[in-house]
């Protein structure tokens, strides 16, 4: 089914034509829980992976805050489904099996054989999203590459407090591939890390800078038009909310918005954003039509305390690592 960003109320750059020339395509994932299959676009979902290639792992040292299995995660979020109820919105209510099963659950993840093994093993990555360029228009790179996939460390890097992105920028033709996921005892540090398996529908839209990046003029202008009005549609209209790819990015919500740059110096691109929450009271504009009054958290991933990653590639090098930013 495919999901429809409702029509703007406002066209922001008929108000300022100098926006124009700034405005950028993103493309809404728009994730939904399901089964993806390995030749498809997906989030949390297999990776088509090169045979000869081993699984990637990161031997970084790491901080967490319980150490689960992959398994144990995906146990954990049906028993809180099955107590939050059919619409998700409680009052939380666990059956007698349910408790006892998550209690023991939370006694097996500070088992401290556990912190042996995560302490002489490197963690394993996750898959986090693999996009195809037949499905995202405007992929970078797309004249090299036909796949590009995103996966992360599941735990807390000392320097960042953020899980540890990583990118493989694919041609598929080029060796033989197969499915490939971590095995489901993969120990992380965080379950808030852990997406779920979803579908994604991609949905191009247009978008303009967040207002802090905007040339001074400009935005002084907007924010007059704004106080005037007692109407802060710039900023509840610029940027997509949720997953998506290219654009402008997420908005700047936790630290004020900079040039970002690749190590090599190279003006770095928004690729992916990461998104801990859909919606809030400022971005229901943007919630599709077929959605209604539905919410829903596809992903179940949340980023510090509900904050966006967004990540960035760079724009000369693909072997460059990314920049990963939490906003």
């Amino acid at each position: 089914m495919p999901f429809t960003t409702p029509p703007r109320p406002v066209d922001v750059a008929s108000l300022w034509p100098e926006l124009a020339p700034l405005a950028r395509t993103a493309v809404r994932l728009h994730p939904r829980r399901g089964e993806p299959t390995l030749d498809q676009s997906s989030i949390g979902g297999p990776l088509l992976w090169p045979e000869d290639e081993p699984w990637p792992t990161c031997a970084a040292p790491h901080e967490w805050d319980v150490l689960a299995t992959l398994d144990e995660v995906e146990e954990h979020r049906r028993i809180m489904a099955r107590a939050w109820g059919p619409d998700g919105t409680g009052p939380l209510n666990y059956s007698t099996e349910d408790g006892d099963r998550r209690d023991l659950l939370n006694e097996i993840q500070t088992d401290r054989t556990r912190r042996t093994a995560f302490l002489t093993e490197p963690a394993a990555l996750l898959p986090v999203a693999q996009l195809f360029t037949r499905d995202v228009p405007g992929l970078p790179l797309s004249d090299r590459f036909d796949l590009l996939q995103v996966l992360w460390c599941p735990y807390d890097h000392a320097e960042d407090y953020q899980p540890a992105v990583h990118l493989r920028w694919r041609n598929t033709a080029d060796q033989p591939m197969a499915a490939a996921l971590p095995p489901a005892d993969t120990l992380v540090g965080f379950a808030d890390y852990v997406p779920n398996p979803c579908t994604v529908t991609p949905e191009p839209v247009t978008e303009y800078p967040d207002f802090g990046l905007l040339p001074p003029d400009l935005a002084g202008r907007i924010e007059a038009h704004e106080r005037i009005t007692d109407n802060f549609f710039y900023r509840e209209l610029a940027l997509a909310p949720g997953w998506k790819a290219n654009g402008h990015g997420s908005e700047w919500m936790l630290i004020d918005p900079f040039d970002v740059r690749c190590e090599c110096g190279a003006k770095a691109k928004p690729l992916l954003n990461a998104a801990s929450r859909r919606w809030g009271s400022a971005t229901l504009v943007w919630i599709p039509l077929e959605d209604g009054d539905r919410v829903e958290d596809a992903v179940e991933i949340i980023i510090g305390r509900g904050a966006d990653l967004q990540i960035f590639h760079c724009g000369t090098d693909p072997a460059h690592a990314p920049v990963s930013i939490m906003v």
